[in-house]
């Protein structure tokens, strides 16, 4: 009997997660990545409870727990540092099944690569043509090496918010839509964090257009980001300097993590997700997974989680009904879920990031003032998923 082939295009936290997915069900998979090498890049990453069942699914979950580190709770400050909310470690876990992690995302990428091929890892590829036939699809990719186009039972097109693949399969799909911020990101090494002793609880400070993230991760490390509300392509000066003067008064360990930081861990990205809702997930033979479906902005914590879901889910459809009537069945699953999430955050965004003093004073009035099980119970949309049986 023929063994089933998939393609997957992008080598993210998404396409790792498919390819594991695929090939736990006796699928063959090549996953292709436009980027020359795959290198640890990136920052910080939250695994929901959503997620940490999902990656459980997948035979990851060990390594997870060995790789992570458990948070004991999530809170939310305001800017001179009082606490408004909380949500403890134990009541997440007792409600949803699983707990909170945070780790670097390099090695969230590392611990998706474990048991895959290296030879199945193919770099430097570009896709830059898809075609859907009635029993296979071909993506045809450009490399340093001229084109090359290889034909699957399956493409599973996880490139991204700015995907080329959907692009060319929806040509009349307007993209994404700027969130109305810049995030940057960094990382603090376990010799320079030990001093300033950051617990392990996930922590958001809110100010007016601004915002302050904090994470304790694997190895020592501290992970932290920060908002600040600025129009589309103002490109902000990208150093340290400015957002040490940005976050000056802001409660400690604010100011002490920015100048513990150093220079080349910093990242800069706009926020940009997908508003405009997908009428479908599936084309053909093609799966559209992760942010090339249904990108979230950061405000809630579910981007990676997201996807990693979108993989276990069409893995499952896939082999309990094949790929034409499986693919219909991801697609009907993970629409309404996605989508829904995916307004939510844009929404959510801008409340987190008014610049508006009376809109701001009126948010912080009201996290003060909700109780806990309530902020459990606003938690359960993203965090009680479970991954489908059989």
């Amino acid at each position: 009997m023929r063994t089933s082939k998939a393609i997957v295009v992008g080598a993210g936290i998404g396409g790792l997660a498919a390819a594991q997915a695929l090939q736990r069900i006796g699928w063959r998979v090549a996953v292709y990545e436009q980027a020359p090498a795959i290198g640890p890049v990136g920052a910080g990453l939250g695994i929901a409870p959503n997620a940490v069942k999902a990656l459980n699914h997948l035979g990851l979950g060990a390594a997870l727990r060995d790789r992570g580190m458990q948070q004991d709770g999530l809170e939310i400050r305001l800017r001179p540092g009082r606490r408004v909310a909380r949500i403890p470690a134990t009541g997440i876990e007792r409600r949803y099944g699983a707990p909170f992690y945070a780790l670097h995302r390099a090695e969230a990428h590392r611990l998706l690569m474990t048991g895959l091929d290296p030879s199945d890892l193919r770099t430097d590829h570009r896709a830059t043509r898809i075609t859907n036939a009635a029993d296979a699809t071909t993506v045809t990719f450009h490399t340093p090496h001229g084109p090359v186009s290889e034909t699957a039972d399956l493409v599973v097109a996880a490139d991204g918010v700015g995907s080329a693949l959907r692009a060319a399969l929806l040509p009349g799909y307007p993209g994404p839509d700027y969130a109305g911020y810049t995030v940057w990101r960094g990382i603090v090494p376990a010799e320079r964090a030990t001093a300033l002793g950051i617990p392990p609880i996930l922590t958001e400070t809110w100010g007016r257009g601004a915002r302050f993230g904090i994470a304790a991760i694997n190895d020592g490390q501290v992970y932290w980001f920060a908002c600040e509300s600025v129009p589309e392509h103002a490109a902000p000066q990208h150093d340290l300097g400015r957002l040490a003067s940005r976050f000056r008064d802001w409660h400690d360990p604010i100011p002490q993590l920015l100048a513990a930081t150093p220079e080349h861990t910093l990242l800069r990205h706009d926020v940009y997700y997908l508003h405009a809702r997908l009428r479908t997930f599936v084309h053909g033979r093609v799966a559209l997974l992760g942010d090339a479906a249904h990108a979230v902005t950061p405000d809630i914590g579910q981007g990676a989680c997201l996807a990693i879901e979108d993989a276990v889910t069409l893995a499952a459809t896939i082999e309990r009904s094949g790929v034409v009537d499986g693919l219909s069945a991801y697609d009907a699953f993970r629409r309404p879920r996605t989508q829904r999430m995916a307004r939510t955050s844009g929404r959510l965004g801008r409340l987190l990031q008014t610049r508006n003093r009376t809109a701001a004073g009126l948010r912080d009035t009201i996290a003060s003032a909700i109780p806990t099980p309530f902020l459990m119970r606003a938690t359960g949309t993203a965090f009680a998923w479970n991954p489908p049986l059989g």
